[in-house]
């Protein structure tokens, strides 16, 4: 079986800066952690030696997400004391949102059909049961029913962290999305619940992806971009980017109402892979900051965009994104 027939069975089964006196004294909650919403890929390709159609690890897709770590943060002294990470691959079963308490989170291969290696893949952060209670008491405060569960690191979580932290040294506490039960305000509003964590040396990641349709026709590497993925890439760019001549509440409406957006039908069969974007824009967008960066773009398949944003790094990220990548 090859690797994009594999991976097609696996998805049908169901900061600003901080100054040198902070650095020196230690304080390092002086400065607001950035947010990211990172596309992360076709199933574990981008860690695999033998991918398909340029998305093996050695791609250049894969490359712009290892170097995310490096845009957003100056130096290692900048690193945030954990992350709080939101996987479209971790849908709650039930009422309200899930989160993690596992001190040493395992390994959760949901996907099939690949090479051997994609089942020895080990992503040995630790998990921080202290903060998932801190996470839970606090989406308490805005009314958000959740509870603390045993959970392992599914792919969306191990496969970006993979690429833009193999150091594995940062605990992760994640958490699940609910399209059940939460509708795309309930989701953004979720993400301004979750925003003080910011100020509290905490980094906040959403996983999905840009489009993700996988019961479109598939192409190799090189065929033209699919023209209603690039109208709803284009719309995403207008509403996240800093290069958006939107205002807040536009582009905050915008997000909420992506479901009006063009071909988002198209782009996206389930919510899932794009609710997480909307949590990002949640915990992200603010009124008096400025709009999100663009990290990287990127496609595959002739339709899927690899499309990463982060809000907060306006004073560290240099450097023009080639969306053609």
């Amino acid at each position: 079986m090859g690797l994009l027939s594999a991976f097609a069975l696996f998805l049908a089964a169901p900061w600003a800066s901080i100054t040198q006196a902070e650095l020196i004294s230690g304080n390092m909650n002086a400065f607001r952690h950035p947010v990211v919403a990172v596309s992360h890929g076709a199933g574990p390709l981008w860690l695999l030696d033998e991918g398909a159609e340029g998305l093996d690890k050695h791609s250049q897709s894969a490359k712009n997400v290892a170097d995310i770590f490096s845009r957003i943060y100056l130096n290692d002294a900048q690193l945030p004391k954990r992350i709080l990470f939101i996987s479209a691959h971790w849908e709650a079963r039930s009422t309200g949102l899930e989160i993690s308490k596992s001190a040493s989170p395992e390994m959760f291969y949901d996907y099939s059909g690949f090479p051997a290696e994609a089942y020895e893949l080990v992503y040995g952060a630790e998990g921080d049961p202290e903060f998932a209670i801190r996470v839970k008491k606090l989406l308490e405060q805005s009314g958000i029913t959740s509870k603390l569960v045993d959970r392992p690191f599914d792919h969306g979580t191990f496969v970006p962290m993979f690429l833009m932290r193999p150091q594995a040294d940062i605990p992760i506490v994640t958490m699940s999305i609910n399209d059940r039960m939460f509708d795309p305000n309930d989701h953004f509003k979720l993400g301004k619940a979750l925003a003080p964590l910011r100020d509290e040396d905490t980094l906040i990641i959403t996983s999905g992806q840009a489009t993700h349709n996988m019961y479109a026709d598939w192409f190799p590497e090189g065929h033209p971009i699919e023209p209603w993925a690039l109208e709803f890439q284009s719309w995403l760019d207008k509403t996240l980017s800093s290069e958006s001549t939107q205002t807040y509440k536009e582009r905050m409406e915008s997000v909420i109402a992506w479901k009006k957006a063009p071909y988002a039908m198209k782009c996206h069969r389930t919510p899932d892979h794009f609710t997480t974007f909307v949590v990002g824009a949640g915990v992200g967008m603010e009124e008096d900051a400025p709009a999100a960066k663009k990290l990287n773009g990127g496609w595959g398949l002739g339709h899927m965009s690899f499309a990463s944003y982060a809000w907060g790094v306006d004073s560290n990220l240099s450097g023009a994104v080639k969306d053609e990548l």
